[in-house]
């Protein structure tokens, strides 16, 4: 949603007026035909300086908005925050069903970027409306920043999978019950099951390890192996010592998970990987 016009614009609309007769409409087209071409110099962010980018973000056209973001993520000058929260303050209050073009630039910014501290301000800043919500998890799970519980609630219920999976990763830290994250373990989406079996991991729930050691098998990563250290026994240990020795790219982080393992046979298995 736009501001209204102020009342010192030079022209106010009149929403009583009698709509416009064909033939005004066809002299108002009469005229713009035979008005001069306007032309513009279109503005080319890869050609600016860093300080004119930088002057420029928070008074942009809905035009050429997106082109200076593109520009200030892939350069990241010194001040780049703050010129963005300008433009954050400058709609804030704004917004409605989704946001303005402008707040998604910015919040695209804080994803991209993952910065700590350009989410923090825009929490601090306030007015946050539920349109929002899905790009502060993301940007929030990127950068390591708790949310309070409610926008992670709403987080865990979006129809997008990679917001399911960013809120999950924020679910814990933000006092969201575990009851509420088991039923993400059968979630049709995998990434999604895979998320939620790793907040349940770091949070010591030991149902998790059957869907953990299943997806290491399928497709391992460095999240599903740290978060098995969380509720490991004999079979996590045994069958991390497979998975180094069928996938010798494996062998060095799987060692370095063993060695966070408190288990008599961990170190065993250590040893016998690295003969």
């Amino acid at each position: 949603m736009r501001k209204p016009t102020s009342s010192s614009d030079p022209v106010q609309l009149d929403l009583f007026a009698p709509a416009p007769s064909p033939a005004h409409l066809e002299d108002c087209a009469d005229y713009a035909r035979g008005a001069a071409p306007v032309t513009s110099s279109p503005m080319r962010p890869e050609e600016m300086s860093d300080e004119a980018l930088l002057a420029e973000l928070p008074k942009a056209s809905v035009a050429s908005v997106s082109g200076l973001g593109a520009e200030l993520i892939k350069r990241r000058p010194l001040g780049w925050q703050e010129a963005a929260l300008k433009l954050w303050g400058r709609f804030l209050g704004f917004g409605g069903e989704r946001p303005t073009v402008e707040q998604e630039l910015v919040l695209t910014m804080a994803i991209t970027t993952a910065d700590r501290n350009l989410v923090e301000a825009i929490l601090r800043m306030g007015q946050i409306l539920p349109c929002f919500e899905p790009f502060l998890v993301r940007a929030a799970a990127a950068s390591r920043v708790t949310l309070p519980k409610s926008i992670v609630e709403a987080g865990l219920s979006s129809a997008q999978a990679d917001v399911r999976c960013a809120a999950l990763s924020l679910a814990v830290a933000s006092d969201v019950s575990l009851d509420d994250i088991y039923p993400y373990l059968t979630d049709p989406v995998r990434e999604v099951r895979r998320a939620a079996a790793v907040a349940l991991a770091e949070a010591g729930e030991e149902d998790a390890r059957d869907v953990l050691l299943y997806e290491i098998r399928v497709r391992p990563s460095r999240t599903l192996l740290d978060a098995l250290s969380f509720v490991a026994n004999e079979d996590v240990v045994i069958r991390l010592g497979q998975l180094a020795r069928q996938s010798p790219k494996w062998c060095e982080p799987v060692i370095a998970v063993l060695e966070t393992i408190d288990h008599p046979k961990a170190s065993k298995v250590i040893a016998s990987l690295m003969r």
